[in-house]
C-alpha cells in the first residue's frame, strides 16, 4: 500500500510539471482529457468490472502525424509485432513511405525478461544487421530517437505481473543508458479472444496494462494504450482482429494491424 501511494504521489508530481494537475492530488493518476483538463483515472483493476477501460489510459488522440514522424523509430516486440513487422513490409511494396523507415527489432517468444539474458545459441535476442544482439546495444547501433515497445503476454505468466513490470523498467532504462537522447513509448498488451483461456488470461493483461501505465507516470515515459482499440467491450481482442483464432487467439489480422497503425498516427506526442 505505502509502495502504491508513493507512486500516486510521484504521479501526481509529474502531471504538475507538465502543466496538468489532477482534481485528487496525490491518491489516483491523472491525465488529459479530449480537452486538455485533468481527468482522475483509476489504477485500481477493482474499479473496473470487466478488463477494460471505456477511455484510452495515456497519450489521447490528437490530429495524425505525417508518416515520416517514424524515420527514426524502433519498435521492439515479440510475435506480435513480428506480424506488424511483415504487414509493414508488405505496404511497403506499394507505398515507400508507410511509417516512414521505422525499423523493427522483433522476435517470435522475445519478453522483457528474456531480453536481459545474455545473448547465447539458445536465446531468442532479434537480430540487427544479421547478428543477434541485446537490445539496447541495437538500439544503440540503430541511433534511433523514438523507441516503441510492447512486451509482456509472454512474461506475465511466468514472472507475474509486478515481476513482468519490474523487468521491463529494467530494459527500458539499459536502453536509456546506451542511447541517452531517446524518447520512450510503452505500448500497453493486448488482449486474446474470448474462447482462450490459458494463461495470461485478459483479466491478467489489463491488469498488467494498467501497472505499466503507472511505471510510464512514475518514469515520466509515453504511454500508449493500443489495446484500447483492440479489446470489445468485454475486454477480449475483437474476433474479426484475431487470425489464429483455433490456436493462440492474439495474432493479427492485416485488419488489426492498420487500426494500430492508425492508433499510432493520431497518438504521437
Amino acid at each position: 500500500m505505502l509502495k502504491r501511494m508513493a507512486a500516486w504521489v510521484l504521479a501526481g508530481a509529474l502531471i504538475m510539471s507538465s502543466g496538468v494537475i489532477s482534481a485528487d492530488e496525490g491518491k489516483t493518476p491523472a491525465q488529459p482529457d479530449a480537452n486538455g483538463k485533468a481527468a482522475v483515472v483509476s489504477t485500481d483493476p477493482a474499479d473496473y468490472a470487466l478488463p477494460v477501460a471505456d477511455f484510452e489510459f495515456g497519450i489521447q488522440k490528437g490530429e495524425p502525424v505525417d508518416h515520416d514522424f517514424f524515420d527514426d523509430a524502433v519498435f521492439i516486440g515479440d510475435s506480435i509485432s513480428l506480424k506488424l513487422y511483415h504487414y509493414v513490409k508488405k505496404q511497403r511494396q506499394t507505398d515507400d513511405d508507410f511509417l516512414g523507415d521505422a525499423q523493427f527489432l522483433v522476435a517470435g517468444s522475445l519478453g522483457s525478461g528474456n531480453a536481459l539474458w545474455e545473448v547465447s545459441k539458445e536465446s531468442v535476442h532479434p537480430s540487427y544487421r544479421g547478428k543477434k544482439m541485446l537490445i539496447e546495444d541495437a538500439v544503440d547501433d540503430m541511433d534511433s530517437d523514438l523507441v516503441y515497445i510492447m512486451l509482456g503476454i509472454n512474461d506475465v505468466a511466468l514472472y507475474g505481473i509486478e515481476g513482468a513490470v519490474e523487468n521491463m523498467r529494467t530494459l527500458i532504462k539499459r536502453i536509456i543508458d546506451e542511447e541517452h537522447d531517446v524518447e520512450i513509448y510503452v505500448q500497453s498488451a493486448t488482449p486474446r479472444i474470448a474462447s482462450v483461456t490459458s494463461k495470461p488470461t485478459n483479466q491478467a493483461i489489463f491488469e498488467y496494462d494498467l501497472k505499466l501505465y503507472e511505471m510510464c507516470l512514475e518514469e515520466g515515459w509515453n504511454f500508449v494504450d493500443v489495446a484500447s482499440v483492440m479489446r470489445d467491450a468485454n475486454g477480449n481482442l475483437k474476433d474479426e482482429y484475431c487470425s489464429d483464432a483455433p490456436t493462440m487467439g492474439m495474432h493479427f489480422t492485416d485488419e488489426a494491424c492498420q487500426v494500430w497503425i492508425d492508433y499510432l498516427l493520431t497518438h504521437a506526442k
